[in-house]
C-alpha cells in the first residue's frame, strides 16, 4: 500500500493503525499525547464534556469492534488500553480546568 494512502486513511480512521501495527511488529512503542486541534479555544467545562463524551463514544465503539466475534484478542485489549488511556487524559484535563474555575 503506497504510504500516501496509508496517510490518507489513518487521517480518515483519526487513528494510526497501519503504523501502530508496523511499530507492534518492530518491537517499538508508541505514544499519542500531542493534541492537535483546527482552533486554539479556552478550554472550559463545556468543551471538557464535549471531549469526554466523544473519546467515550470512541471507546464504545472499539470495544463493540472487539468483543464483536465473543472474545477479545490481545491486540484489541492494547486498543482497549489506548483508547482508555485517551480517556483518562481528557479526565485529567478536565479536573485540571475545573481547579482552575474553582480558584
Amino acid at each position: 500500500m503506497p504510504v500516501d494512502s496509508v496517510a490518507a486513511l489513518e487521517a480518515a480512521a483519526s487513528y494510526p493503525h497501519v503504523t501502530s501495527a508496523l511499530a507492534e511488529l518492530g518491537g517499538v512503542s508508541l505514544s499519542l499525547i500531542a493534541e492537535r486541534r483546527n482552533a486554539q479555544e479556552r478550554a472550559n467545562v463545556n468543551s471538557d464534556v464535549i471531549a469526554l463524551s466523544q473519546r467515550f463514544a470512541l471507546l464504545m465503539a472499539e470495544y463493540q469492534q472487539s468483543i464483536a466475534d465473543g472474545r477479545i484478542t490481545v491486540n484489541e485489549a492494547k486498543r482497549l488500553l489506548r483508547e482508555t488511556t485517551q480517556l483518562q487524559q481528557v479526565l485529567i484535563e478536565m479536573k485540571l480546568h475545573l481547579e482552575v474555575e474553582v480558584s
